[in-house]
């Protein structure tokens, strides 16, 4: 067992590649800092899921960061179900699990904040008097506390007298965002969209709730000059942030930083995969082809661009197009990665495959359990409830569609010994077409 594992815990998106893409970038800095034996992600609406990112972990000291804005229905709610958390501490099979403060309430996010304001007003040269700042945070009428963080972050701006207004607005909640025309009077507005991630919300979402024709820079509305920033993630404090959080918790000191590519990777599976390899070379893993010293998409073995870092290889396999389930068997071809170390195979095959390598071994080593789809469905706190008693058909269909195209085998709907890469439970883009599905069919 290794010493310690770091999870962040993110949002994903099934739209836009950003949401978890910025969670990804941070998991890439805090690996090649040493802030742990083990870094990973896990997400809501991407794999790794919330519910099997333990899976993927040896250390027996585990810390969860929400990388979340609040303290609200995703951190209180969502992510203690899905992790089966039963509390900030839960000791589950050889393993603590700590779950620390969402990234929100960590006091870097009030200098992100306080910073992104002075740097338009120094930029632009704005009369301090006349300029009101909006805070806008997501909210959700599913849990008040979720707007308590962007609150915060309104008062303490308001309180330092720097700006002529300052007012809190929401995306789904009350205040809402077109209120700030009616609610403030200076002529700039400096609005800040407090997420932690430049995806669909910050592009599409809000700007249209403000009235912009698209999205950051400077536009007038209603008379009004509208000075739209980026999201808060770019700020590099952020990535140290989540990592004072975990130390916070209890985390160890950092081990140093270690410039190897492929190091800090989740390690269950690693093992049986090394074992493989002596076996049978090249192993064919999905759409991949694993030796010792190379990994490359089954269609190009000689061709194609060198990958030289997990960054490099996740932003060609899923940015453009967007892949939202990195399991769809349309992986993009034309690269390979050149390995220093027989080890390093796997660590780019859970840059590939997120979590899969461990249900893998889990699997040829006899000890792989798939979760049926009622108890997937029970333990949702949302929409997804009661998934399960859709019809047999409208789920036979769903299964047809999202795991025909999927080079995992849905073995937690029908068993089957043969599948070589199982699916231990339905993930969130099965559980989000069987319910749009469903509503179509009403």
């Amino acid at each position: 067992m290794t010493d310690s594992a770091l999870i962040l815990a993110g949002h994903g998106s099934h739209i836009s590649p950003n949401t978890a893409g910025v969670v990804w970038s941070y998991v890439d800095r805090l690996r090649a800092l040493g802030a742990a034996n083990e870094v990973t992600a896990c997400f809501w609406k991407e794999p790794p899921a919330l519910s099997q990112v333990l899976d993927t972990v040896e250390a027996s000291q585990v810390f969860v960061v929400p990388v979340f804005t609040a303290q609200g229905y995703f951190t209180a709610s969502v992510i203690p179900s899905e992790m089966a958390l039963r509390g900030p501490v839960t000791m589950r099979d050889g393993k603590t699990i700590t779950l620390t403060r969402p990234l929100g309430e960590h006091p870097a996010m009030t200098r992100v904040v306080r910073n992104m304001v002075r740097a338009h007003i120094d930029e632009y040269g704005l009369d301090r008097t006349d300029t009101a700042v909006a805070i806008i945070g997501h909210g959700t009428r599913r849990n008040p506390d979720s707007r308590d963080t962007t609150r915060y972050q309104a008062k303490v701006l308001r309180e330092m007298n720097w700006v002529g207004e300052v007012v809190d607005v929401y995306l789904d909640d009350e205040p809402d965002i077109p209120s700030i025309y009616r609610t403030t009077f200076a002529r700039n507005v400096i609005a800040i969209p407090y997420f932690l991630a430049p995806g669909s919300h910050v592009s599409t979402d809000v700007p249209r709730a403000l009235g912009l024709s698209d999205g950051a820079g400077t536009q007038t509305v209603a008379g009004r000059r509208i000075f739209y920033t980026q999201s808060l993630s770019g700020d590099a404090s952020i990535c140290s942030a989540i990592h004072e959080l975990a130390m916070e918790a209890g985390l160890p000191l950092c081990r140093g930083s270690d410039s190897r590519p492929w190091n800090g990777f989740p390690t269950a599976g690693r093992d049986p995969l090394m074992k493989a390899l002596k076996k049978e070379l090249p192993l064919r893993f999905g759409q991949v082809m694993v030796t010792e010293k190379r990994v490359w998409h089954c269609d190009n073995e000689a061709c194609g661009t060198p990958m030289l870092s997990a960054a490099q290889l996740r932003a060609w396999l899923r940015e453009d197009p967007f892949r939202p389930l990195p399991t769809s068997a349309d992986l993009p071809t034309g690269w390979h990665v050149d390995l220093d170390r027989p080890a390093d195979a796997h660590a780019v095959l859970e840059t590939v495959y997120p979590g899969l390598v461990a249900d893998w071994a889990a699997k040829h080593q006899g000890e792989f359990l798939a979760e049926p789809l009622k108890v997937t469905s029970e333990r949702q706190v949302g929409m997804f409830k009661g998934i399960h008693n859709l019809a047999a058909e409208l789920i036979e269909r769903t299964v047809a569609t999202v795991c025909g195209a999927c080079v995992r085998q849905p073995t937690w709907w029908k068993k089957d010994p043969a599948s070589d890469l199982p699916c231990k439970a339905a993930c969130n883009y099965w559980l989000s077409s069987a319910a749009k599905l469903g509503e179509s069919a009403l």
